[in-house]
């Protein structure tokens, strides 16, 4: 399964990014901190799963799904 981590805080992406390395059938494809730049990955990297934070600064998680 391949995973993307979208979470403006950096400690948040850590702790997820080291929950997910202990998985063996995931693959994580990237990390973005802002909501701008996930629309973007979404579409280049096509995950099958976004770990998505719903509070970021300018685009929240809700517009991103929006778009």
């Amino acid at each position: 399964m391949r995973a993307l981590i979208v979470d403006d805080e950096p400690l948040s992406r850590a702790l997820l990014r080291q929950l997910l390395g202990g998985e063996g059938d995931v693959e994580l494809v990237g990390e973005i901190s802002n909501g701008a730049e996930a629309v973007t990955a979404v579409r280049e990297l096509a995950p099958d799963v976004v770990f998505l934070d719903v509070q970021m600064p300018e685009m929240d998680g809700f517009q991103v799904l929006e778009a």
